[in-house]
């Protein structure tokens, strides 16, 4: 669920099993120079990492593949290259082990930064891959732009636009601000540009989006507020940064691109550009960037024409890893997060929406499958339905407390958190991801009491929980869109005027929180509220 963002115009103005299956079916396939077919004969694991000015690869297995001559052939890949097309860049001798050193080549055109490793053998005369893909893991390690992140409380909120000059949100105590940069708006050709060069190639963002960005990260930057960027890809005349699967008009957002060698070049100069320019040079600093928005609703929130769960989370992760290798190689510290809607275990659409959790499971074992990295889990755990404002009491129908709820709430948020502690999804370094609620929000239209309750109760759920690291509610101001669909989320009227909400989110940080925690409880009817909080 997505607000307006009018503030550059006011400015201006003013997969486990997929990757199991691709390596055990048998295919052969042709390219100019080699036949190469795809088996499992003595699966050969791989891992890619960057040392100095090289990459190196390590291969190991417990059983070593045939090899009519001996060697083991490295091949570097594009993203969306399915079988052992790309380029032989490296041999060894067959072995249970093997190690690979190929130059990084970073910042030219034959950068390796994005490109996937392979290795194949040759049997009766063709080549046969006998490895699983692998990326770079650790781009950070060319990060010359990092900085330390914003220590910042978890108490957020997404600006109004209309309002962002007025200095609310520094009265409001905010410690977190969540924003949109749409791909329209800085791919646009109209205009002065500035020009950035990346990898061998001159890209150009419109220059008075950038400016207008500038002045808004360096705001938040100077009130001590951390931000979260969200990167949504809407339509615009440049084609090259959407799917191709996704390129038709009229919807909200669309699946990024990067099946194609235009696409990912474009995702990675973007990335790398937002990264090394918001990185406390003077113009503030992105500590959080969200690629897209509620991946999993595929028709509303990322469009994709109608295609399995599988094809469409591995062409979104593709995307993602370009991101990911983009902006970690800039700015070490900065979190790349993937996100979900309040859908959970099931949706009422499956045609249209995907589950959050099936979504995640593909997400996370396809990623793992090419070399685990630390991404980030944005989730927006609105409640059922969205016009309820009765947070702590949403239908059992709904919200349940175990890993079969159909939705996620504030309420059973610990569900999400919960899944994210299991040994699978962990991060590399054995940690629990850094998860955000990016988006929620409460109506005002059951009255001004059970929205203040509702963010209260909320956001306390979000304090007692140790893996959310910020709350981002959803908004400012009422948006009219949203009103005509009875729902008044806004701590401040569409006259301006501050609801109820509004003194209650402002002091729940503050040495007179306990005052409103109590007057939430009793709107609540309860006489303590961490009575009815879940607690992690």
């Amino acid at each position: 669920m997505k607000g307006n963002n009018r503030f550059v115009v006011g400015v201006k103005r003013c997969i486990c099993a997929l990757m199991c299956i691709a390596l055990v079916v048998m295919s052969v396939i042709y390219t100019d120079s080699v036949c190469i077919k795809v088996e499992a004969d003595g699966l050969v694991s791989l891992s890619a990492s960057i040392s100095g000015s090289n990459v190196v690869i390590k291969a190991t297995t417990s059983s070593v593949p045939s090899s009519a001559d001996g060697l083991y052939h490295l091949y570097a890949q594009n993203v969306y290259d399915t079988r052992v097309t790309g380029t032989e860049v490296a041999s060894a001798a067959v072995g249970t082990s093997a190690t690979f050193t190929v130059a990084l080549n970073n910042n030219s055109a034959n950068s390796m930064l994005y490109k996937k490793f392979v290795v194949a053998t040759s049997q009766s005369g063709v080549m046969t891959q006998v490895s699983n893909a692998a990326y770079i893991t650790n781009p950070e390690a060319l990060a010359t732009h990092t900085v330390a992140r914003v220590q910042a409380g978890k108490k957020g909120i997404i600006p109004e636009s209309t309002m962002i000059h007025s200095g609310d949100i520094v009265t409001l105590g905010i410690d977190q601000c969540s924003y949109n940069l749409l791909m329209s708006q800085l791919l646009n050709k109209s205009g002065a540009q500035i020009t950035y060069n990346y990898n061998g190639k001159t890209y150009s963002f419109n220059a008075g989006t950038v400016q207008a960005y500038d002045w808004l990260i360096s705001m938040f930057k100077q009130n001590g507020i951390s931000c979260t960027m969200v990167l949504l890809n809407d339509w615009h005349a440049d084609l090259t940064s959407i799917n191709p699967l996704s390129r038709s008009a009229g919807h909200s957002y669309y699946a990024y691109n990067a099946a194609d060698q235009a696409g990912v070049e474009l995702l990675a100069a973007i990335g790398s550009f937002l990264a090394s320019r918001y990185s406390n040079q003077g113009l503030g600093q992105i500590d959080n960037f969200v690629i897209g928005n509620e991946i999993n609703a595929r028709y509303l929130w990322n469009y994709m024409s109608n295609v399995d769960v599988t094809t469409y989370t591995v062409q979104n992760a593709n995307a993602f890893r370009v991101f990911y290798n983009a902006i970690k190689s800039q700015n070490a510290n900065a979190n790349v997060y993937t996100c979900i809607d309040q859908m959970w275990a099931s949706t009422n659409e499956p045609n249209r929406y995907y589950a959050g959790k099936e979504y995640l499971d593909i997400f996370n074992s396809y990623i793992s499958s090419e070399g685990n990295i630390d991404w980030s889990l944005a989730v927006h755990p609105y409640d059922v339905p969205l016009t309820n404002s009765y947070a702590w009491a949403n239908s059992s129908k709904y919200v349940t407390h175990d890993i079969s709820s159909p939705y996620v709430a504030m309420q059973n948020v610990e569900v999400v958190t919960d899944y994210m502690c299991t040994p699978t999804f962990k991060a590399p370094n054995g940690q629990v991801r850094s998860i955000i609620c990016s988006e929620v929000g409460y109506s005002s239209t059951a009255g001004e009491a059970v929205q203040a309750a509702a963010i209260t109760y909320a956001y306390e759920v979000a304090m007692n929980n140790q893996y959310i690291d910020a709350f981002i509610y959803n908004k400012e101001m009422d948006a009219s869109a949203e009103l005509a669909q009875g729902l008044a989320l806004g701590l401040v009227s569409s006259r301006g005027t501050h609801k109820q909400a509004y003194a209650y989110y402002q002091n729940l940080d503050g040495p007179n929180a306990q005052q409103y925690i109590n007057a939430a409880a009793a709107t609540i009817g309860v006489t303590d509220l961490n009575s009815i909080i879940v607690k992690r």
